[in-house]
């Protein structure tokens, strides 16, 4: 026997699958934890696959050729022209200077690599990565990975069926056990998250549990378990967010939930077999493959034009991902599968021309970067300068505790003796200052110091990481016995404060870890409390201001300007409203701890915001260099704003 029979149930957990995913990704706040269900894939795709494979061992028929030949079937048709489409389309509205993201995650999702592009990128819930319209190729990557690497060891096993299931033991408990028990000793959070050693259990345990199924080491029936299994799925959606160590001990929630559903949700058994089997859920499940390919480009297309998401627009993305499903599985899809295995020659001869077609596509989109785009006049020359554009030292100012490291700025310092005249201490949007505090120390005549990490707010004994913590603890150390100075504390204070990550503006999503390394059960309590006690420390020895959050917006503004002027795409809008709405909290608790120490406040986000819309550029310039970092003429602005509200203009 080397087939098993079709179980409607398993499509419907497909659909379930997808739905979640397509939730997530468009935003909807109520699904934090939407990206955990990817582990129901991949649990599926070893139950079928490796129990398929071990059963044509069992029966002496296994072949590699035709093992490949049915993934080329089932896969390449459908991701071959869906690649395509998408390299050609964001080719033509691409610019020349974003190619470079595009053409390495195109080929490395046609090489199934992508997710080792990916480990190098700014994470897969941060913003950049919010434009990239491969970015959900990761998971395609690391499934392939397993299943090019898999015949061959089974080669290498001399094809023992035995030998196979030693080999999926071996491979769950290894990567298990990495997966529980590290944290960030081999990779960093983000890097974790696309790593293939962190998922291998997944698609190994579906191989054992088809076994443990197949040698009946499990009854057929268990009252009540397949709806555990799809509790086990559907609660961490709503539970766990993107501010959890993941793949971790949270991914036993899906991965166990799918395993119960297997075992004990067939249809003829179990009602919630029966609920998932239902037809519009089992056709769901069956397009599911093209769904996810194309839901990702169409997302990110949308945000590409700088429309604004809104639900009626999630809901139009959402039906578009399941048209385009529908096609893919009717066009493509179906009418590859009626290919026979045994003409496997036709499907390698496609699989090669079709690679070789993608192969000159990705060297096409390689020679793009670095070229003008097409009709580009002064105005568009002059933004590109705009984009991401940080002073030299952005990269080598981070996380420096001493006063021989810090980074320095305005006058020099040997001039004013080896103490500095001002102190900014903050987080990334500190190092986006560098700029206005240089000119400001200059224009003065005094030096000050940098002292900056990503994502760490200036405080005393909290952080999103335990790195975080220990540097701030040094700062705060160097602080307490430097000379008296102006210390100018600035952060996106809420980030830490509510948890409010990259992903949208949901709560939560940012933990905060404490003095004792642990992590605090509510970060806004714990961060006032740590805010309070820094304020008190600083402002007995130095005369502190401290800045409240600047506006931030949905895309990067330099980029939607340029888009702007090339064909016409809306320009990212934050009111004053929009902006109180998500800061209010978090500025009036702030405000109150500052005055409470005698400690200016400063506001410009009351200048950028004073018509009631926030202004994203002047002189024709953005303010920004991205979502939230000042730019260039930003940090004028920020100068001239420190001159009138210091009085301190040369």
């Amino acid at each position: 026997m080397s087939n098993m029979a079709y179980r409607d149930e398993l499509d419907g957990v497909r659909a379930l699958t997808m739905i979640t995913i397509l939730l997530f990704h468009l935003g909807f706040p109520s699904v934090p934890g939407g990206f955990i269900v990817v582990e129901v894939f991949f649990v599926l795709s070893g139950y079928l696959i490796l129990g398929q494979t071990y059963m044509r061992l069992q029966d002496g028929n296994f072949s590699v050729t035709d093992f490949f030949a049915r993934r080329i079937r089932r896969l390449a048709p459908a991701y071959g022209v869906c690649f395509l489409i998408i390299a050609l389309v964001a080719n033509w509205f691409y610019l020349r200077s974003e190619m470079q993201m595009v053409a390495e995650n195109f080929l490395g999702a046609i090489t199934f690599t992508n997710n080792f592009n990916l480990m190098g990128s700014a994470g897969y819930f941060a913003g950049p990565n919010a434009e990239n319209p491969f970015l959900h190729t990761w998971t395609l990557s690391i499934e392939e990975q397993f299943y090019i690497a898999m015949p061959l060891i089974v080669l290498l096993l001399m094809r023992n069926a035995r030998a196979f299931v030693w080999t999926l033991i071996l491979i769950t408990v290894v990567s298990l056990a990495l997966t529980l028990f590290t944290t960030d000793q081999i990779y960093t959070k983000d890097e974790r998250y696309f790593s293939t050693i962190y998922r291998l259990w997944q698609i190994a345990v579906g191989g054992l549990v088809f076994l443990l199924m197949h040698y009946k080491y499990v009854p057929e029936r268990l009252r009540g378990a397949s709806f555990i299994g799809a509790v086990f799925i559907v609660a961490p959606i709503f539970l766990f967010n993107s501010s959890y160590l993941y793949p971790s001990w949270v991914a036993l929630f899906p991965v166990v939930g799918t395993i119960l559903i297997l075992m004990f949700g067939e249809e003829k058994h179990s009602l919630t077999g029966r609920a998932f089997a239902v037809k519009p859920m089992v056709y769901l499940g069956k397009i599911s493959y093209g769904t996810y390919l194309w839901h990702w480009p169409l997302i990110v297309a949308v945000v590409y034009s700088g429309t604004r998401m809104n639900d009626e627009i999630r809901v139009m993305i959402m039906l578009a991902s399941f048209v385009m499903g529908s096609l893919s599985y009717h066009l493509i899809e179906t009418p590859f599968r009626k290919t026979s295995v045994k003409k496997k020659n036709k499907l390698f001869i496609y699989f090669f021309v079709q690679l070789g077609v993608l192969l000159a596509v990705a060297w096409y989109l390689w020679q793009q970067p670095g070229r003008a785009d097409e009709g580009e006049g002064p105005r568009v020359a002059v933004l590109k300068t705009q984009v991401d554009a940080n002073h030299d030292g952005w990269n080598d100012c981070w996380g420096h505790t001493t006063p021989e490291t810090f980074c320095r700025m305005g006058a020099d310092m040997n001039a004013n003796g080896e103490s500095p005249d001002f102190f900014l201490w903050g987080d990334s949007m500190a190092n986006s200052a560098f700029w206005a505090f240089d000119d400001y120390g200059r224009a003065r005549g005094e030096a000050g110091f940098l002292a900056t990490s990503p994502g760490c707010s200036p405080i005393d004994g909290g952080g999103p990481t335990e790195e975080c913590v220990e540097r701030n603890a040094a700062v705060l150390d160097y602080l307490d016995q430097a000379e008296p100075m102006d210390v100018f504390l600035m952060s996106r204070w809420s980030y830490l404060a509510l948890g409010l990550g990259h992903f949208g503006d949901v709560p939560g999503q940012v933990p905060m870890f404490l003095e004792d390394g642990s992590v605090a059960p509510d970060n806004f309590p714990a961060f006032m409390e740590r805010l309070d006690k820094s304020l008190a420390r600083l402002s007995a020895r130095h005369n502190v201001y401290l800045f409240m959050t600047l506006p931030k917006f949905d895309t990067s503004v330099p980029r939607a300007m340029l888009r702007n002027v090339r064909f016409g795409a809306q320009l990212p809008v934050q009111t004053i409203a929009e902006y109180e709405a998500r800061e209010a909290e978090t500025n009036a608790a702030v405000t109150e701890i500052a005055q409470r120490y005698g400690v200016t406040v400063l506001k410009p986000h009351k200048i950028l915001c004073e018509t009631g819309t926030c202004i994203i550029e002047m002189d024709g310039l953005p303010l920004y260099m991205d979502q939230v970092h000042l730019g260039p003429r930003g940090n004028e602005f920020l100068r001239d704003y420190l001159f009138d509200q210091l009085g301190r203009r040369p």
